[in-house]
């Protein structure tokens, strides 16, 4: 377990300096993310070695977006004054990324 957590936080930590350095306009946990999937695609890391904590990481996964949550009521009046378009703009991205999701798995099924 605590080898696999070494492993997700050395590419987070990995992907924080990437963007520290390069000046990447794009999240360091999200080139983290890029970086494990890339190794994890390439072999170069087994799936075994980082799924105990991956796993444990899942299971408590709402407890991450408690922070945001909290943060998004310092804007409450910006929300408060636009939500019509935020719901909007929700639903439609959510339609859209379930649409694409389904076909992308379609085509992949296929192969």
């Amino acid at each position: 377990m605590y080898k696999s957590l070494v492993y997700i936080f050395s590419f987070l930590a990995l992907g924080e300096i990437i963007k520290y350095v390069f000046n990447i306009p794009i999240a360091g946990n999200i080139i983290a993310m890029i970086l494990i999937f890339t190794c994890l695609k390439l072999k170069i890391i087994k799936l075994s070695t980082v799924k105990p904590a991956a796993d444990a990481l899942i299971k408590y996964m709402v407890l991450f977006f408690i922070p945001y949550g909290v943060g998004m009521m310092v804007y409450f009046d910006v929300l408060k004054e636009n939500w019509i378009p935020i719901i909007f703009a929700s639903l439609i991205s959510t339609i859209i990324t379930l649409y694409l999701t389904a076909i992308i798995q379609q085509k992949l099924e296929k192969k």
